[in-house]
């Protein structure tokens, strides 16, 4: 696939030259400073010299952000705006009426939506975004780690965080600005990239799009922002992508396993699920690969990685020695270590795609070891429209539980809901061992009963899904204590 534009590989230079930062303003408070998006560009505003205050209900994923001095409140009141703010940011979480909005409307302060003010960002610099349903924050993460290592000192904002790395944000005093574009509520449209990669397209968030036309209409509109001298990754193998990408005004290049891809990975042979591949581009071999991350679709995020780091001036040996060292993101098929011979993984995947891949990667990763899953659906909606699609899925776990719904930004309950216990009926009805717990207290105190030596628990969300394993891992250490 071709079209408009070219991007010739070797007209930027090896290092990027040096991009002031903004100047100000230098002092923000962050509403909603616990999320994932929020807590990167946080990190990205430290790493500035910005001072930051921020609120959330939820202070457990924000102690990272404490320890580097910024002043952040339990819950949202009009006297958590500090005087002497320059600039309020709010997450997509923060609804309009939240009490600190309202305050800094009457401070007559300048408020931003998180995109909306990485938009303002990006305007600056040569914007690079990944796009897509699945796979976003780990194609962004492995770009990311390419364009640092590669000395383009790119600023970087991704909603998850690398291994070993307190957030997926980072100060950069180059020219590029890589973030990750989420479709919710259009949210991409804030952002102005000139390289970017569409991953996939799949109905997803139901409470924006209630239709899969008008999902398709925003991405198209995505692709329509690219100017004529960027260049679009897309996947070869979705057809939706396909027809997104032919309403660019720019290049485009596909990316793929098949032979018709510009990009294309070539299997060379898999270890306890980790996947080993050349890439080749237009025929010409980039390099070999060994991932150090599981699951095959890990391939696919890579390959779209390399290409935009390729097109960002980075030299084929480098992308391929470097994609072999990416660590892995947290909540990415991470393993937690083990309990009483047990392994403990957790994985982010609420969607039916992402749960099927992240249930084949353990497989592949233990072979012939009992597999259980502790699934919990996020948002009501979304277990609504794909109950049937995640039932099915749940079958392929040897045992399985459904944990409550998590039910973040549901309005109140409808009688229509699906609740867990109705997800885990569905499941049992198309044959999956499915347990009649929910509560998370209670799935913790299940499992930790019923696991045996030599299984390994997956545990699968967007939520706080995670409590599962980490209260297991609670207990081992009671055990060890008592004993």
């Amino acid at each position: 696939m071709s079209g408009k534009g070219s991007s010739k590989h070797g007209s930027l230079t090896s290092r990027a030259g040096t991009f002031a930062e903004p100047a100000a303003p230098r002092r923000a408070h962050l509403i909603g400073i616990g999320g994932s998006g929020m807590r990167s560009l946080a990190q990205t505003l430290i790493g500035w010299g910005w001072r930051l205050t921020g609120s959330d209900r939820a202070l457990e994923a924000t102690q990272g952000l404490s320890a580097q001095g910024v002043v952040i409140h339990a819950g949202h009141a009009p006297a958590h705006l500090p005087e002497g703010t320059d600039l309020v940011i709010s997450s997509d979480a923060v609804p309009p009426d939240n009490p600190e909005l309202r305050r800094a409307r009457e401070m007559g302060l300048p408020a931003k939506s998180y995109f909306a003010f990485l938009g303002d960002l990006m305007a600056t610099r040569r914007g690079v975004a990944v796009a897509g349903t699945h796979g976003k924050s780990t194609t962004a993460a492995m770009a990311a780690s390419l364009l640092v290592r590669a000395g383009l000192d790119p600023t970087v904002v991704y909603g998850a965080a690398m291994l070993g790395a307190p957030a997926g944000g980072r100060a950069g005093r180059g020219d590029l600005m890589l973030v990750e574009a989420c479709e919710y509520r259009e949210n991409f449209l804030h952002l102005s990239p000139r390289h970017a990669a569409i991953l996939n397209i799949e109905h997803d968030h139901f409470d924006c799009y209630p239709t899969f036309d008008r999902l398709e209409r925003a991405f198209t509109r995505f692709a329509e922002s690219l100017p004529p001298d960027g260049v679009m990754l897309a996947a070869e193998g979705c057809p939706i992508v396909g027809r997104v990408a032919r309403s660019c005004r720019c290049a485009v290049e596909t990316f793929g396993r098949g032979r018709g891809a510009a990009w294309r990975a070539v299997p060379v042979g898999t270890c306890r699920g980790r996947c080993r591949f050349e890439i080749v581009h237009r025929g010409r071999s980039m390099g070999e690969v060994r991932l150090r991350v599981a699951g095959r679709h890990n391939v696919l995020n890579a390959l779209a990685a390399a290409a935009l780091a390729w097109h960002n001036g980075v030299a084929p040996d480098r992308i391929a020695s470097g994609l072999s060292r990416f660590p892995g993101l947290r909540r990415r098929l991470e393993m937690l270590g083990t309990y009483r011979g047990i392994v403990l993984i957790d994985d982010y995947a609420h969607h039916p795609t992402e749960l099927n891949a992240a249930l084949e990667a353990v497989r592949r990763w233990f072979p012939g070891r009992r597999l259980w899953c502790v699934f919990q659906p996020h948002q009501a909606s979304r277990t609504r429209r794909l109950a049937g699609e995640l039932a099915a899925g749940l079958t392929a776990a040897d045992k399985a539980v459904v944990c409550d719904v998590f039910r973040a930004r549901d309005p109140a309950p409808r009688p229509d809901d699906v609740t867990a216990a109705c997800l885990a009926a569905r499941a049992r009805a198309v044959g999956g061992d499915v347990a009649d717990v929910h509560a998370i207290a209670d799935v913790i105190r299940y499992v930790s009963n019923q696991l045996a030596p030599g299984d390994v628990l997956l545990t699968a969300g967007a939520g706080d899904v995670r409590k599962v394993c980490d209260g297991l891992l609670e207990r081992l250490r009671e055990d060890r204590a008592a004993g």
